[in-house]
């Protein structure tokens, strides 16, 4: 009998660059629900997606899906760029 093979399982850092246009999203979208006075269960309530997933996206821990984004734009009632609005175009450094 074979030892199944145990990997690890974290996953790889982030370029630095990846990790702050998360965190600049996660930013605008919390600025954005909050400017509506809703809290994370509420737009997760009406974006289908869960409340941990709303965290996550905020915190910058998670990369969101784009048909979740497009679920959060339309719960907020705003265009999917205006998630956006803060982030500044990658550069290929």
């Amino acid at each position: 009998m074979t030892t199944p093979l145990i990997t690890d399982r974290t996953p790889p850092p982030l370029p630095p660059r990846l990790a702050e246009l998360r965190r600049q999203l996660g930013a605008r979208l919390r600025e954005i629900r909050e400017r509506q006075r809703l809290t994370q269960e509420q737009l997760g309530e009406r974006a289908g997606v869960d409340r941990k997933t709303i965290n996550r996206i905020e915190n910058g821990l998670y990369s969101p899906r784009l048909d979740n984004l497009f679920h959060i734009a339309d719960a907020l009632d705003v265009p999917p760029q205006e998630l956006f609005g803060t982030c500044s175009a990658p550069t290929n450094k």
